[in-house]
């Protein structure tokens, strides 16, 4: 779509609808920017049948174009919030702007009066997707949060259905109250991920990869280009399937390959130019070709930052004013607007007509006071579709000068330094000298002018590490890392960063200061840890280190893990037994009398003693664990810990913080108190089902039904689930051990159904009765179909399901059953690359090998020996007795036999069939389901994901009775 064909892109008789599209959107999230409200409504064709046909071809196909028209006309709403609206420079058709005049006239655009909103004049920064190319790899950026409970930003992240709470706080007192910047590594592909900060009603849903097309592409600085935006002929980052190519109309040129973390294996992430091209694709049949954009766009030029300052929420600082470079093929006005990044005040807007590419600097900050100091944001408008704006933080003229010029790992920490500040005239700064300690990374300073106060970080440039794990994010660490010998198996690679080196030595490992081994690098500063691995187990304590510049740096140790052999309470405080005291030595209390807590995070003292708050002394008993932590580095923490990395301490009492329902369930917990007629908290009850087998196995039957029992019987039990926090996989076990996978909701509410992208089974289960009657253009099998794929709508309209023997055992499988692991190992690694909707056929059959993985296991022959009995009773399903179901379950049957392993895929659609059958009034499945419910439990623990899928099968199975 061109310039020339954007003015009929939205016809007047459309701009109704569209204006009131954008104002619902804007109710629901007030700091909704152009970008993220056309990846809203381009994630499901449902979301724009409000509107006339030609506005929904425009915003699905217009690209750049249709981002800036929505910008524009966000800006246009907002503005005319105020009694006397400014409406010049947007560069809207003038019929755009007459329009909405008349429709808030005629009361039909109800925009609220006042002053514009905040938010859209402070451009609030949103969650993004971003990349780390030689680092933490996919990330999901979360901005910086104003004002924080506590200073202490807590950010719900669920990505494909896995809940994570990320915490973000200041490491300095003193300059803000904010939390800053900070980000979430994506260890595997994922599809989707939604983000909400705790405390807000608003929830960011970002798109990963698509299955559709599995290209993501990011701009050299690491900044995601969304599919719906053209792509500049510059160097960017392309990540996409091994087994496919990048392809262009003029073929790229590879920059350079970056390996990519543990989890991302068949993936491939290089840079490459595409100076020349016109478009940028897959390669394949029916792909999708991203259009290349020429340098038609303004650009805001801001040339390198000050090394080793930011503000306090992270953002890089600039010692001189950006420049504006304008590009005109003809002559072509441009409108250049400067404020505050506030929005409070407003600096120069000014209109430049230009016949030949100029670069504008001195003329935007002639007429401001000198030196500029503060964040100021600069947008430039243009032609529709050529726009730019950006945020940019300057302190004019300030420089800063640190000794080393590099600080490198010394002991537990940082080598000391010192850094100095110097200003032009006119600003000053309040400590233009400062010191660091081994333990201190940044320091907080004060620019003033006479035009204000700003803060400021200085952290002089240092090394770091990163440790990637396949069962943790990958984090950096401003200190050399500390791993376990038992554990080392678990490390695939350290990555070292330190500024201005880009050839590094081999890793030395040493055991007695003596080198044992060497490790080479492989790409730029990353070393492979399970070379090692041999070299580990013999020796059990070794150190990892680098020589640089002929200096032995140490950056990693591997000991033993255990800290402490024992915990016992001693009144306001717990002691650790023989503790080998570190510095940064910390322990996560768990309350066994209230499990539904986060764990207490508390420094461990020299003398092995760890401090109580007042709320947990004489709590009742906790579960301890001890980890070293690094200073600098928000540490994630286990819902509950495993049990070789705990400690139990026996204490008396129970938890006597929180509300009354709180305390009484910490009684009830604790043996004191019996179980409450009635919970408001469900969560807390999902969290009693879910860890009481760790908590306290011998007592866990009584609390699991005494919970399940109240949970049975109230309507919001299924709902709430999601708000207890569960992963997916414990999710699942949870509805099957409490009987409500086999109970039936008939009352739906709008917010269920939205849970099919984070909670599949609790939504089917909650939407279920829905699902028969609705219509193809409705939310509900919109957000059916982003979930589950086509198979699932096929399913629903009456048909087979077009994937029914997928994750059959077979002789096949007994043949693999017979090969090496490590060979099978491999081959499953390249299974499944590309994430791919729940019910699609990948999806299952990479389900079924995670059960493969699992026959042998003790539950995985104990299920063996019942999955012939459960089989069977499965293939003589009738549903009421007029429709056979039983057809799914042979469809998952080995061909010659019964009995074992091999039928363990078909019990698991059995036992889903027997169970949603019961919840739609099946009396003889009623009875199957209470006396499977046990070996169904067993198999959801060691195949979650096969059984919710199942799960969700099942009950779209039964809810299309009326189709057939």
């Amino acid at each position: 779509m061109g310039p020339i064909l954007m003015h009929a892109g939205i016809p007047t008789f459309c701009l109704d609808d569209f204006f009131a599209l954008l104002l619902r959107r804007h109710a629901q999230d007030p700091a909704i920017d152009a970008d993220a409200l056309l990846a809203w409504a381009t994630a499901r064709e449902t979301r724009l049948y409000s509107l006339d046909v030609p506005a929904r071809r425009f915003i699905r196909n217009g690209t750049d174009f249709a981002v800036d028209v929505i910008d524009r006309c966000l800006d246009l709403l907002d503005r005319m919030r105020s009694p006397e609206p400014d409406l010049g420079g947007l560069g809207l058709p003038v019929r755009f702007i007459e329009r909405a005049q008349e429709l808030i006239e005629q009361g039909r655009l109800d925009l609220g009066r006042g002053t514009a909103t905040p938010a859209r004049l402070t451009q609030v920064e949103r969650p993004r997707l971003a990349l780390d190319p030689f680092g933490q790899g996919v990330q999901i950026v979360l901005p910086p949060v104003g004002e924080a409970p506590d200073g202490t930003a807590r950010w719900n992240v669920t990505v494909d259905g896995v809940p994570n709470l990320v915490k973000s706080r200041p490491l300095w007192v003193g300059a803000a109250e904010g939390a800053p910047t900070t980000t979430f590594p994506l260890t595997r592909p994922a599809r989707v991920a939604q983000i909400s900060l705790q405390g807000t009603e608003h929830e960011t849903e970002i798109g990963i990869v698509d299955s559709g097309d599995p290209l993501l592409i990011f701009t050299e600085s690491g900044r995601q280009l969304q599919s719906h935006l053209g792509v500049p002929p510059d160097a960017v980052w392309v990540l996409h399937p091994r087994d496919r190519e990048v392809v262009a109309d003029v073929p790229p040129r590879v920059i350079v390959e970056s390996p990519l973390p543990v989890g991302w294996d068949g993936w491939r992430l290089v840079q490459v130019l595409l100076e020349g091209a016109t478009w940028v694709a897959l390669s394949g049949e029916g792909v999708r070709h991203r259009p290349i954009r020429g340098h038609s766009k303004p650009r805001v030029i801001t040339g390198d930052p000050i090394p080793g300052v930011t503000t306090p929420y992270g953002s890089p600082v600039y010692c001189k004013p950006p420049a504006i470079w304008l590009p005109a093929e003809t002559p072509t006005t441009w409108l250049i607007d400067v404020r505050s990044a506030t929005g409070e005040e407003k600096f120069l807007t000014r209109r430049f007509t230009v016949g030949e590419p100029t670069e504008i600097s001195e003329e935007l900050w002639a007429g401001l006071p000198r030196p500029l100091l503060g964040a100021f944001e600069v947008t430039v408008r243009g032609p529709i579709g050529r726009n730019a704006r950006r945020t940019v933080s300057i302190a004019e003229g300030l420089a800063l000068r640190c000794t080393p010029p590099v600080r490198l790992f010394n002991g537990d920490g940082l080598v000391p330094g010192e850094a100095s500040l110097s200003c032009g005239p006119g600003m000053t700064v309040d400590r233009p000298s400062l010191s660091y300690s081994p333990v201190e990374r940044e320091r907080v300073v004060t620019c003033t002018t006479s035009g204000g106060t700003e803060p400021l970080i200085v952290a002089p440039p240092s090394m770091r590490v990163l440790v990637e794990e396949a069962s943790s994010s990958p984090r950096w660490n401003a200190g050399p890392v500390r791993l376990h010998t038992e554990g080392f198996g678990d490390a695939d690679a350290l990555l070292i960063e330190v500024p201005g080196i880009d050839a590094f030595p081999p890793l030395q490992v040493q055991a007695g200061r003596r080198v044992i081994q060497e490790i080479a690098p492989s790409g730029r500063g990353r070393y492979n840890l399970r070379r090692a691995q041999d070299t580990v187990q013999e020796h059990r304590s070794v150190d990892l280190v680098l020589p640089l510049a002929g200096v032995p740096v140490l950056v990693g140790s591997v000991r033993p893990a255990r800290l402490a052999t024992g915990v016992t309470a001693a009144g306001k405080s717990l002691l650790l037994d023989e503790c080998v005291w570190v510095e940064n030595l910390t322990a996560g209390l768990y309350l066994c009398t209230a499990p539904w807590r986060e764990p207490e995070i508390i420094p461990v003292e020299k003398d092995g003693s760890i401090p109580l708050p007042d709320d947990l002394v004489n709590a009742g008993r906790m579960h301890v664990r001890l980890t070293v932590e690094d200073p600098w580095v928000s540490s994630e923490w286990p819902r509950w810990p495993h049990p070789r990395e705990m400690l139990v301490c026996e204490a008396p009492g129970h938890y006597e913080g929180g509300d009354a329902e709180d305390r009484q369930l910490s009684g009830y917990l604790a043996g004191t108190d019996a179980f409450p007629a009635k919970v408001s908290r469900l969560d807390r009850l999902w969290t009693i089902v879910d860890l009481a087998n760790r908590i306290d196995h011998s007592t866990a039957d009584r609390w699991i039904e005494d919970s399940a029992a109240l949970l049975r019987n109230h309507p919001e039990a299924i709902r709430s689930v999601p708000d207890a926090g569960l992963p997916p996989d414990r999710a699942v076990v949870a509805l099957i051990t409490t009987g409500l996978a086999a109970s039936k909701m008939d009352h739906c509410v709008a917010s269920d159904i939205a849970l099919w992208r984070k909670a599949p089974v609790a939504a089917a289960l909650l939407t279920g009765s829905l699902l028969a009657d609705a219509a193809e253009d409705s939310d509900l099998l919109a957000e059916v179909r982003a979930e589950c794929g086509e198979s699932a709508l096929a399913i629903l309209r009456g048909e087979d399901d077009p994937y029914a023997p997928a994750g059959l055992f077979d002789m096949g499988a007994e043949l693999m059953a017979r090969q090496d692991p490590e060979m099978l190992e491999s081959l499953w690694s390249a299974a499944q690359v590309v994430p791919s909707a729940l019910l699609d056929e990948d999806t299952r059959v990479t389900a079924a090998r995670l059960l493969f993985d699992q026959r042998n296991c003790r539950d995985g022959r104990k299920l063996a020996d019942q999955a012939e009995r459960v089989v069977r009773e499965g293939l003589v399903l009738r549903d009421n007795g007029f429709w056979a179901v039983g057809k799914y379950v042979a469809a998952r049957c080995h061909p010659k036999r019964l009995h074992g392993w091999v039928s363990l895929p078909a019990m698991s659609i059995a036992l889903a069939l027997i169970a949603r059958m019961a919840a739609h009034g099946h009396a003889d499945c009623r009875i199957l389901e209470e006396r499977f419910r046990f070996l169904w439990r067993m198999l959801a623990k060691i195949a979650p994901v096969l059984t919710t899928i199942d799960l969700v099968r099942a009950e779209l199975i039964v809810a299309a009775r009326p189709a057939r």
